[in-house]
């Protein structure tokens, strides 16, 4: 495990006054980023800083966020047991079953859509939720996770989060026994994205943290804000921008969505067609 990376990392802010939003994806078509709110709030955010509530969901808390190919846009929902599908013409409607704690989504190449349901933290009871484009649905036979989180689709594999592990797993989209990918101490990693070099970022709930496991197994602590005056629990991250050449970190116990540089573009997430 190497020491803090020393290298500035431009630290920026691109917005504030944010309702302790938790989720964040980036969208390529539109220019903006995603997030969602606590009392329902669904964020469009340029990356100039321009903010505009495009929803507001009555008694919602939304967490993790996703897109398709179309744009319409899937969030978790904990308030409401659910993912709310959004297709920017009309009001939001219910995407799969209902889930107990719907923390995370993330779409497979073929259009499955993932979700965490994170269960309890004190003990492994989490599990992962498949939605297939149809809407039917299942849970990925898996042993019960500790505290289902993040989610991201790379390779051929499903990486989740379990923080009160904590740590990462993977399993292979074709089935198979999970993989521990990485355990870590002392903190609760939350969000997960991959770069186009195959690094791994895991951003921390607690102690505002963010970690990049490098291809390699190497594991690098990139931010290690013990003030959380500058990045504060930064929960889910993406890549954005024309070239996702800046890392964007969304706070969960703030209200500001900041970036970062960190030398290395991000790999594009999947974004599948899903026929209405």
């Amino acid at each position: 495990m190497s020491e803090y990376v020393e290298d500035a990392l431009d630290l920026a802010t691109i917005a504030t006054d944010l309702d302790h939003a938790e989720g964040v994806c980036w969208d390529p078509d539109r220019g903006c980023l995603w997030a969602g709110g606590e009392a329902g709030q669904i964020y469009s955010i340029t990356p100039d800083g321009n903010v505009e509530v495009t929803h507001q969901i009555e008694g919602a808390t939304l967490l993790g966020v996703a897109l398709d190919a179309a744009g319409v846009l899937y969030a978790c929902d904990v308030g409401h047991h659910t993912v709310w599908r959004l297709d920017h013409r009309g009001a939001p409607t219910r995407y799969g079953p209902a889930i107990d704690y719907p923390n995370y989504a993330a779409f497979g190449p073929d259009g499955t859509l993932y979700v965490s349901d994170s269960g309890s933290f004190l003990e492994p009871t989490g599990s992962i939720v498949a939605i297939s484009p149809d809407a039917s649905s299942r849970r990925l036979d898996l042993p019960a996770v500790q505290y289902a989180n993040g989610l991201s689709v790379y390779a051929g594999h499903l990486y989740y989060v379990a923080s009160s592990l904590p740590g990462v797993w993977r399993v292979d989209l074709n089935g198979g026994a999970p993989e521990l990918v990485v355990r870590l101490s002392r903190c609760v990693p939350d969000g997960l994205a991959f770069d186009v070099e195959g690094n791994l970022y895991v951003s921390c709930y607690q102690p505002n943290q963010v970690w990049r496991l490098r291809a390699s197994g190497e594991l690098e602590l990139l931010i290690d804000d013990w003030t959380g005056e500058f990045v504060l629990s930064p929960t889910n991250v993406a890549f954005y921008g024309d070239r996702l050449d800046r890392l964007a970190l969304v706070s969960l116990c703030g209200h500001s969505l900041s970036s970062v540089d960190v030398g290395v573009r991000g790999a594009p997430v999947i974004r599948p067609t899903i026929k209405e």
